[in-house]
C-alpha cells in the first residue's frame, strides 16, 4: 500500500498500548523507515519491552466498617507473592481494577451498605516504571437493616409457603445476595405451580422495608 507516516505513528502507538495493557510500562518502541529500490520503503519497529511493572502497594481510604486486610481479601489485584508469578495478580490493568471495585461494592451491599460508593481511584507509577501504587477512596454510607419483608402480587393463595422461601428476616443487615437468592427461589417455586415465566422482583421501599412483587 502507499506509505503513510501517520499510519506508522498510529501502529507504533497501538503496539505501545498493547504492551501497557500487559503491565510493561517501561516499553520503548521506535519505528525506522528505510528507502529501497523502485520507490519503496522498509518499515521496522524496534521494541525494548523493559521489565513488567508490579503493584507495590494498594491503599484503601474511607473504610471504617471493615478492616483494610478484610477488604483486600475480596479483590484479585495484590502485591507480589508466592503465586503471583503464575496468576499475574500483581500486574495492574484497568479491567482488573474495575472488577475489583465491583467486588468491593458487592461485599458492602451484602452487609447492609446500600449507599456504598467508590468515589475515586488513583493509579501512579514510580519514575523508573517498576512500581505501581493504587489508592481506592471509599464512601461507606449508612448501614441498613431489614425492618420487614412483604409479599405482594399474584401469590396464588400460597402466601405462607412463599414466605418461607424468604431468606432475609427482620433485624438482618440488608443483603443483595440473599435478596437475589430469595427471588430466584420464589421464581422456581412459581414454575413448579405451572407459571414458568413468573416475574419476581425485589422492590426496596422507603429504606425501611422491602417488598417482593410476583
Amino acid at each position: 500500500r502507499i506509505f503513510d507516516k501517520a499510519l506508522v505513528d498510529r501502529a507504533e502507538q497501538e503496539l505501545k498500548r498493547q504492551y501497557l495493557s500487559r503491565g510493561l510500562y517501561g516499553v520503548q518502541i521506535t519505528s525506522t523507515v528505510t528507502p529501497i529500490e523502485r520507490n519503496r520503503v522498509n518499515v521496522t519497529f524496534s521494541v525494548d519491552e523493559g521489565e513488567v511493572s508490579k503493584i507495590k502497594k494498594i491503599n484503601l481510604l474511607g473504610n471504617k466498617a471493615f478492616k483494610e486486610s478484610e477488604l483486600l481479601d475480596q479483590i484479585k489485584l495484590t502485591t507480589p507473592g508466592w503465586f503471583t508469578w503464575y496468576s499475574k495478580a500483581d500486574q495492574y490493568s484497568k479491567q482488573k481494577l474495575a472488577g475489583d471495585i465491583e467486588a468491593l461494592r458487592s461485599y458492602y451491599l451484602n452487609r447492609g451498605y446500600l449507599e456504598m460508593q467508590v468515589e475515586s481511584t488513583q493509579v501512579s507509577i514510580s519514575p523508573e516504571k517498576k512500581d505501581i501504587y493504587i489508592t481506592i477512596n471509599i464512601s461507606e454510607g449508612e448501614k441498613f437493616t431489614v425492618t420487614g419483608v412483604k409479599l405482594e402480587g399474584e401469590l396464588l393463595g400460597r402466601d405462607k409457603e412463599l414466605s418461607e422461601l424468604v431468606t432475609l428476616r427482620k433485624g438482618d443487615a440488608y443483603s443483595g445476595e440473599k435478596m437475589n437468592e430469595t427471588t430466584r427461589k420464589i421464581s422456581e417455586r412459581m414454575g413448579v405451580f405451572g407459571y414458568a415465566f413468573a416475574n419476581v422482583n425485589a422492590v426496596p421501599g422507603d429504606r425501611k422495608s422491602t417488598r417482593l412483587n410476583s
